[in-house]
């Protein structure tokens, strides 16, 4: 790949999880500046509770790997083991790989990490009566619980963690902004990419809407089309370096 010298990345991905791409940008070449625009932090209430016989469930999904790695804890807490017997559906590859660290065996991944993709696969299609466990975050999207539920599912839905605005300090964004220093906004949740929105205020919209961002998903372009931005880059999980080489290289230039 070329380098990404001179390209200044604004990481908005929570702390924790910007690390790898952050250094994988640096490694490169390129500037990361990480600026998390979610703090992700344990449910409180018990939802422990309410978990049914695991023996007696046949599914069981983690729609991130804050879901997975947040349930997992608790799991491992309590001394509750995890049966072979269930199938695991992971949304993509790094919930697999953090269900796989746990030593949680995953039979399906989608070919794309999204819910529309997941409900896709074969095995959710013919889901009458069967016990579902579902793993994800306080709110969120309710595509998956909705069309579970309308296949006649059993379905047992668990919030396992929950997503905060984070407190940045408004002298650092406003010398983000003020002084152009940022050349591409990364995004990968809704959430973070309105939380930035926010914590910039509004004297920084125009800028945040003139700079090129990255996200994930076609739906994600979409809110951020929403949201004003004039040009928007869709990468998936797994090709974000790859994409940034290809916009360095001036190979796309968004829509």
């Amino acid at each position: 790949m070329n380098s990404l010298r001179g390209l200044r990345v604004l990481n908005t991905r929570p702390a924790e999880q910007a690390k790898a791409l952050s250094q994988a940008i640096e490694a490169a070449g390129g500037q990361a500046i990480e600026c998390p625009a979610l703090v992700i932090s344990s449910i409180e209430k018990d939802w422990l509770s309410s978990l049914p016989e695991l023996n007696q469930v046949e599914q069981a999904i983690f729609v991130s790997a804050n879901a997975a790695d947040y349930c997992l804890k608790e799991l491992v807490k309590k001394q509750l083991p995890w049966p072979d017997s269930i199938r695991v559906i992971a949304v993509g590859q790094a919930t697999a790989r953090t269900l796989t660290n746990y030593g949680i065996r995953v039979d399906f991944i989608p070919e794309v990490a999204d819910s529309e993709h997941l409900l896709a696969l074969e095995i959710l299609q013919t889901v009458t009566k069967k016990t579902i466990l579902l793993f994800k975050g306080e709110e969120g999207r309710t595509l998956i619980a909705e069309t579970l539920s309308a296949r006649g599912a059993k379905l047992f839905i668990f919030e396992v963690y929950k997503r905060l605005k984070p407190r940045i300090d408004p002298k650092h964004l406003y010398s983000l902004w003020h002084n152009d220093a940022v050349d591409i906004i990364l995004f990968t949740s809704q959430q973070a990419m309105q939380n930035i929105f926010l914590l910039f205020g509004k004297e920084a919209y125009d800028w945040l809407c003139s700079k090129p961002c990255l996200v994930i998903s076609k739906r994600l372009a979409k809110e951020a089309s929403l949201l004003g931005i004039q040009t928007i880059i869709v990468s998936t999980p797994a090709t974000i370096l790859e994409t940034l080489h290809q916009f360095k290289q001036g190979l796309i230039h968004g829509q």
